[in-house]
């Protein structure tokens, strides 16, 4: 096994290419961007309030949502004024229909359901179910632009569908929602976006560059932990759940860049780079994701370990900064009533899948896990 390189530092958010401003103009946008109502706002958790807005929903009604989610949706949702009522994924990470039909009463508006890591839900299944209940149906897509379905763009079955732009480009901020009901446009004033540009940017050179990677390495957990305490100091909730101003419209770097680093290879590559993962991985795959549908557009690659954190340290000092996916759930959850969200925040570890990897990296990656596991298994058979 080769021995992995922890000076170059790999990430899961896509980094920012610096030749991005030489590029042309994509001549087509993708869904949603290309239809007439769609709206981009700052944040994806702007885009939910809006469309919330526009198609009625707020105080009173009440929205069925999963308990494995990041967190920001469910803030958004409820500034918006509604009320949630939590169901519980099934192995598939689905909604299990007999436990929803049970939790719907006259004040049930809506069905929330996520697209995680870019792998569709049946939509069209959704759809059908939510018409025969007189309920709209809620797509998140935040982790699923340029996924479809079925040939359709996932996002396109619902009465709402919500996209994180950046999550997919390395662009400063970008979230974009479709809705039978097209909500306003943002009336705030934009903001440059220049310094978030400027951490992608370095993002990139850090997974190029040995001496930057050594240095991204020591301080982004600093600088992590540093934003976490701001907002702590400023009494908001954590930066994951911050709603913001919902009028925000995306940075002028956003409008710039977008049109330039858009792609129609971006969700093959993504797939590209999850299939040479798996093939090394498998195993550690949860059952959901250990395969690559035809239209999926992979957001991160999950692997399922015990004793996560002290895993993905291990995985940092090897240059590969993973994350614990969707960690911490709102404050409004009730975390026992919901143990398998409870085991997937405690176990599922995501690690970088995006476009800008190069074969060295994924080697990079592979190489890391290995190592981490076998460190950890002989560590085991020693104090067996």
């Amino acid at each position: 096994m080769r021995k992995p390189n922890p000076s170059r530092s790999l990430l899961i958010w896509p980094p920012l290419p610096l030749g991005v401003y030489f590029k042309k103009k994509a001549d087509q946008l993708p869904f949603p961007l290309n239809q007439e109502g769609c709206r981009v706002y700052s944040l994806a958790r702007h885009a939910i309030w809006n469309a919330c807005q526009s198609l009625q929903l707020g105080s009173g009604d009440v929205v069925l949502a999963p308990a494995y989610h990041h967190g920001s949706e469910i803030e958004a949702l409820i500034e918006a004024g509604l009320q949630i009522r939590y169901y519980e994924v099934n192995q598939a990470l689905e909604p299990d229909p007999e436990s929803l039909q049970a939790l719907i009463t006259p004040e049930v508006r809506a069905l929330y359901i996520i697209h995680y890591l870019g792998f569709a839900q049946d939509a069209g299944f959704w759809r059908q179910w939510c018409d025969r209940n007189n309920l709209l149906l809620i797509e998140d897509a935040a982790q699923a632009f340029l996924a479809t379905h079925q040939g359709q763009p996932v996002g396109s079955f619902g009465h709402m569908g919500v996209f994180c732009l950046y999550k997919t480009y390395g662009i400063p901020d970008g979230g974009a929602v479709i809705s039978t009901i097209p909500p306003a446009f943002p009336a705030a004033v934009a903001e440059t976006g220049g310094w978030r540009a400027f951490k992608r940017h370095v993002n990139w050179i850090a997974a190029r560059r040995a001496e930057v990677g050594r240095i991204h390495l020591f301080f982004k957990p600093i600088v992590t932990w540093w934003n976490k305490k701001w907002h702590r100091m400023r009494g908001q909730l954590t930066i994951e759940f911050d709603m913001g101003n919902p009028a925000s419209p995306p940075s002028a770097l956003t409008n710039y860049l977008l049109p330039k680093i858009l792609d129609d290879t971006t969700a093959e590559r993504r797939r590209e780079n999850y299939r040479f993962l798996l093939k090394h991985l498998i195993d550690m795959v949860p059952a959901p994701f250990a395969s690559v549908p035809d239209g999926a557009s992979p957001f991160a690659f999950p692997v399922e370990v015990h004793d996560a954190r002290n895993f993905l340290m291990q995985l940092r000092k090897r240059g590969v900064v993973g994350l614990l996916f969707w960690l911490n759930p709102h404050p409004s959850l009730p975390v026992e009533d919901f143990p398998r969200s409870k085991r997937l925040r405690e176990g599922l570890v995501a690690l970088p899948v995006h476009q800008e990897l190069t074969l060295v990296d994924l080697q990079q990656i592979v190489d890391a896990v290995m190592d981490v596991r076998v460190k950890k298994e002989a560590t085991i058979g020693a104090l067996v």
